[in-house]
């Protein structure tokens, strides 16, 4: 498997209608893939690295568990 190197924070949005925010990362060793997740709303700068950590390890523990499968 290829060495991707981490994850840089590019963004962070705050939908107030929505009462949701989310984070924008893009691999440091491939900018042009990106990835965006929901943060708690409301997260501050300060919380943000541990927020977004917290949620790309949920989102890895989620897709290790999905069954891929190729349906007609």
């Amino acid at each position: 498997m290829a060495e991707h190197g981490g994850l840089k924070i590019v963004s962070l949005s705050h939908n107030m209608a929505a009462g949701k925010s989310h984070v924008g990362l893009v691999w440091e060793s491939d900018p042009s893939q990106s990835l965006g997740l929901e943060v708690p709303f409301g997260c501050s700068l300060e919380q943000l690295p541990a927020e977004a950590e917290r949620a790309v390890r949920a989102l890895s523990t989620e897709l290790a568990s999905i069954a891929v499968s190729l349906r007609p």
